[in-house]
């Protein structure tokens, strides 16, 4: 049976209803007066029955050789690890104290790398058609562009040729503009 320990000078204050060290000068409960409460100490510790296993958070290979009993996989672990680690505990029969079933948590995370293996290939081949999409449309751009020019240089030039004959016709022969001092 577990003892509850309560904290000082909880009937006088609304205090949490939890354990907290007597820290006050004139504290009696600090100083363990008689006729006051116990303080929790090292004799009114669980028996050994009772306590919990002991447990090792693994988080590698090498901490799943040291456990004996059970392991808890630590939260950190991707879960490529967390697969890797159920398999070295299966062939060890390691008990694994926060994974209840541990083939079906491999079956639904094999499905799920799957799932995302296919989405990660989905999309690299959407972004590659994409880019050759872009370059096609880039070089079709590249090709009217030129063309546009070419039309546009051969219009100017004709265009000048025409401009030059005109100036010519209009010219009045000796007759030029009076010099700027």
């Amino acid at each position: 049976m577990k003892r509850k320990f309560i904290r000082q000078g909880i009937s006088k204050k609304k205090l949490e209803q939890k354990w907290k060290r007597p820290r006050g000068i004139h504290s009696k409960l600090r100083l363990n007066k008689a006729g006051k409460r116990k303080k929790p100490s090292q004799g009114f510790r669980s028996s050994r029955k009772n306590r919990k296993p002991n447990v090792i958070v693994v988080t590698n290979a090498k901490d799943l050789a040291n456990a004996k009993q059970s392991i808890i996989l630590s939260s950190k672990l991707g879960l490529k690890k967390k697969l890797e680690l159920l398999k070295l505990a299966g062939e060890s029969k390691l008990k694994v104290l926060n994974v209840n079933n541990i083939e079906e948590f491999v079956k639904k995370s094999k499905e799920v790398l799957e799932k995302r293996k296919s989405e990660k290939k989905k999309k690299e081949t959407d972004k590659k058609k994409s880019k050759e999409k872009a370059v096609k449309d880039a070089e079709k751009g590249r090709q009217k562009k030129e063309e546009e020019k070419s039309k546009i240089e051969t219009a100017s030039a004709k265009e000048t040729a025409n401009d030059v004959q005109q100036k010519q016709d209009k010219q009045i022969p000796g007759y030029t503009t009076p010099k700027q001092k």
